[in-house]
């Protein structure tokens, strides 16, 4: 912790300069916030923010230089400095340059070897801990040694910068499983459409979005209520069970509806084509999955036996699109022909 004989610091920064902090979406609208209040409250040369530490080396860096005493000045890009500190001092929350110089006689030459004509006399930096080791260290330098009003703003700001980074790699982590699970599902063989736990549509694979279209779309006028919307509504409305639904229209469609923890999930199958994943061998999906979703439709017509003509028909395309299409499965797929097409997909 920092010196706990310092007073309560009373900040000068505005109340939207610490909601900027607390509320930034991404690291780059994080450090802009957490410049804006260090400029405020801290007389400095620079500041850097040491991101995403492994080994104590960091991934990522953010620098601000304010005035350069070297024109041709560049920043450290490395923990040498501090590194033994920090291994020897786990889970410390601030630390000075003076305070890792007092202790450790080579810290001296390991600044020199990083900058040899030095830009700052002292720092104060602020570390961030994974367990043993630090996921973001920042750091404020400056012409002169640390004061304790300084410290004391710090040791103001540290919980704030702590709980936002926790929250941006939270952010972060949700937004790539978000991509990695539509980028899969947009390409699943499986016609699936996602509802929340009050009927509002997630997100649709490809196959789902041309199936849910097509279930609506092929009823008569007057068999509004079979549509999936309002079919729907009763499961909605707090039943629990699984809901299936037969096409009025076409008997080949068929739909699903499953309650899952926090929504739905609505499966859509067609008998004439080849089905659910579930039916599919594992060389049949990992075939699939090269494809686009367009072209693994018009792959299914043709196991299905519909010639170009038909299959342009069914899809409502030209059959000259389907030709092209066509062919770039036989390449993708590296077959010739489309009797191969389908022992492959069979």
């Amino acid at each position: 912790m920092l010196d706990s004989s310092s007073a309560v610091y009373a900040p000068r920064s505005s109340r939207s300069q610490i909601v900027a902090l607390q509320s930034a979406v991404d690291m780059d609208s994080f450090w802009r916030a957490s410049l804006s209040l260090m400029r405020k409250e801290l007389p400095q040369r620079s500041c850097v923010l040491f991101s995403d530490i492994v080994d104590f080396e960091p991934m990522q860096l953010r620098y601000h230089l304010v005035a350069p005493r070297n024109p041709d000045y560049v920043p450290a890009k490395s923990l040498s400095v501090a590194a033994p500190y920090l291994a020897r001092h786990p889970r410390i929350e601030a630390y000075t340059y003076a305070e890792i110089a007092a202790e450790d006689p080579e810290a001296q030459r390991r600044r020199l070897e990083q900058e040899p004509d030095p830009e700052w006399d002292d720092f104060v930096a602020l570390a961030f801990w994974r367990k043993a080791e630090p996921h973001s260290v920042l750091a404020v330098l400056g012409d002169k040694q640390v004061h304790q009003e300084e410290k004391a703003f710090l040791e103001f700001l540290h919980p704030m910068i702590d709980a936002g980074l926790a929250r941006l790699r939270m952010l972060e982590q949700e937004r790539s499983l978000s991509t990695l699970l539509q980028g899969y599902l947009q390409n699943s063989p499986e016609a699936l459409v996602f509802f929340n736990a009050q009927g509002r549509l997630l997100y649709q694979s490809a196959h789902g979005e041309t199936q849910f279209s097509r279930w609506n779309r092929s009823l008569r006028r007057g068999q509004e209520p079979a549509g999936l919307p309002a079919a729907l509504r009763t499961v909605f409305q707090g039943a629990e069970k699984e809901l299936r639904l037969q096409h009025p229209e076409l008997p080949e469609l068929s739909a699903t509806l499953d309650p899952t923890p926090g929504g739905y999930v609505l499966r859509l199958v067609d008998t004439q084509t080849l089905g659910q994943a579930g039916e599919l061998s594992q060389q049949a999906l990992a075939a699939l999955k090269k494809l686009s979703p367009s072209e693994q439709r018009v792959a299914r017509l043709v196991v299905e036996g519909l010639r170009n003509d038909q299959i342009a028909e069914r899809l409502c395309r030209s059959p000259r699109t389907v030709e092209f299409q066509l062919h770039n499965v036989f390449r993708k797929l590296g077959v010739g022909n489309r009797v191969q097409l389908s022992r492959m997909l069979s």
